[in-house]
């Protein structure tokens, strides 16, 4: 969206909302109400767009689910409709980040896989990396951890030669931690010794205090995992210390989850409610009701563990109403998403008639309509990136412009449609001919039409303008009314040469004109070629 289009109002708004960009949400929630104000007012797709993905984003970093959900979803029609991809494919993302924790991973995945397709489609490989790295933490949800490492190193590599990708680091921690998981889930020690290491040396000095908890965590369960029972009681009190209800939830709570797991199977009952009532408080404010039911499997799994069987109990009546819940949820997550697929396939089909009516209408601009021929548009834009390679590999081109000897007394005579179809004749022969590399041909108007050889010798040249008009000679084309001939011939002038920086199609056309001319005025079926150096030298 290019801000640049709307009066300085709106600039202003839009640089607010950008400028509170995870600072200050009530400000950028204000700025966004008064966008999304103005732009229903104008009918502005773009800005309502915008404004409903603005607030959607602001939501999801608030951990506010319900909110998140509806503000995004009303921001996919608007910028789907003004074509912009970008948003849609990192919508569609952040609703499969958010389905995924309301545990539907088919939902998730659908989501996910429509983003990658928006962005292969649009060539956005800057938003691509993101949702493989998504799919990788879906893949471990599902305890499919080989699946998840490769759509993880995907992103991983991406971001290893993007070094100017915003929040590099946390973006780097994020996916080091996501095949951290994996490889400890499939017993890889020396992978996730590898990922610690590097962790600890490219994330921890540059992180803020909260973004290093998850990784105290995976430190914890990597040393646990190894049997280092003081390295890993060092990290858990490192955690304790540093947990806070500010924590983005949906981007912790995996990491958090695992963690909790690894303390209750090695009964460190003190760490573990600790912890729990951090993510527990966090997990209440989503109202994200998979997640609630998933964190109390923890509780439930501890009292009954420890022989709590009332707590057991009251804690499993709660597990079914959450449940319960979440069935109500899953069906209208289904609506939406029937609603959305609809949408998005009839757009699809939309724009897909917009490109075949693109495609068309810029082949018709640039053709012939009688012949079928590259027309003097074509020409001109074709014959720019020829010089320029030329000029650039310092290769030769040659422009031929020929014409149809005595054309006016054959439609004279013949009339016009014959005519036409003689102008067809020679323009059948010259598209056989520019299916070889390196030709070019056009129609130049009335009976005059021009060829671009690039690359060859002059040799060559001659020789293929001579085979040209051997060939429509012998086609026999009746013209008893040629002053030289009984069949329809062709005259022919070539200029051929290895540009210069300044020449353009222009300068060897008139050359080209001046032999073809010359051609006439000698009265013979015939060609001429002069070389494009000394021509100028001589002038």
């Amino acid at each position: 969206m290019d801000v640049r289009n709307y009066n300085r109002e709106v600039q202003l708004l839009i640089s607010e909302i950008q400028k509170n960009r995870g600072k200050d949400p009530a400000a950028l929630l204000s700025a966004c109400d008064k966008l999304l104000a103005y732009g229903k007012s104008i009918k502005d797709d773009a800005l309502i767009g915008y404004a409903f993905f603005s607030k959607g984003e602001t939501y999801y970093l608030l951990n506010d689910a319900s909110n998140f959900y509806s503000q995004m979803l009303s921001c996919m029609g608007p910028m789907e409709h003004v074509r912009e991809w970008g948003y849609v494919a990192m919508a569609n993302n952040m609703l499969g980040i958010v389905s995924l924790n309301r545990g539907n991973a088919p939902f998730a995945l659908d989501y996910f896989i429509k983003a990658i397709s928006i962005c292969q489609d649009y060539s956005l490989p800057d938003i691509e990396w993101m949702i493989h790295m998504n799919l990788g933490s879906l893949y471990l949800n599902i305890e499919e951890y080989q699946k998840a490492i490769s759509h993880t190193e995907i992103a991983y590599r991406h971001l290893l030669d993007n070094y100017s990708v915003d929040d590099y680091i946390e973006n780097a921690t994020a996916i080091m931690l996501g095949m951290g998981r994996a490889y400890l889930k499939l017993d890889r020690e020396d992978k996730y010794l590898e990922i610690e290491k590097k962790l600890k040396t490219e994330s921890l000095p540059y992180l803020q205090d909260l973004d290093k908890i998850v990784i105290y965590c995976f430190f914890a369960r990597v040393h646990q995992a190894i049997g280092e029972a003081d390295a890993r009681d060092y990290w858990i009190n490192m955690v304790n210390e540093n947990a806070s209800t500010s924590m983005p939830i949906l981007d912790v709570f995996d990491d958090f989850y695992d963690y909790l797991q690894m303390l209750l199977a090695i009964e460190k009952y003190d760490d573990f409610f600790k912890a729990y009532s951090v993510l527990d408080d966090l997990t209440k404010h989503t109202s994200i009701k998979n997640l609630e039911r998933k964190l109390l499997t923890l509780k439930i799994r501890y009292y009954r563990k420890v022989g709590q069987i009332e707590e057991y109990k009251i804690a499993s009546v709660l597990y079914f109403e959450l449940s319960e819940f979440m069935e109500r949820e899953n069906r209208l997550m289904v609506s939406n998403m029937i609603v959305m697929r609809n949408s998005y396939m009839e757009l699809t089909q939309i724009n897909r008639k917009v490109e075949e009516e693109n495609t068309f209408l810029q082949k018709r601009s640039e053709t012939d309509p009688l012949t079928g021929m590259y027309n003097r548009l074509k020409l001109n834009e074709y014959s720019e990136e020829a010089f320029e390679k030329a000029i650039i590999n310092r290769s030769s081109i040659a422009v031929e412009i020929l014409d149809i000897d005595y054309f006016k007394q054959y439609n004279d005579n013949y009339g016009h449609q014959a005519g036409d179809d003689c102008i067809k004749f020679i323009a059948s022969t010259l598209l056989e001919l520019s299916k070889e590399d390196r030709i070019f041909t056009a129609r130049y108007g009335g009976d005059e039409f021009v060829v671009i050889y690039e690359g060859f010798t002059k040799e060559e040249v001659e020789n293929k303008v001579d085979n040209l008009r051997n060939m429509i000679y012998k086609a026999n084309w009746e013209h008893r009314f040629s002053l030289s001939d009984d069949r329809v011939t062709i005259s022919q002038g070539i200029c051929y040469g290895t540009p210069e920086s300044d020449t353009t199609l222009f300068a060897y056309l008139q050359l080209a004109d001046e032999m073809l001319y010359e051609v006439k005025q000698e009265s013979r079926n015939n060609y001429k070629i002069c070389d494009a150096a000394e021509r100028n030298t001589k002038k």
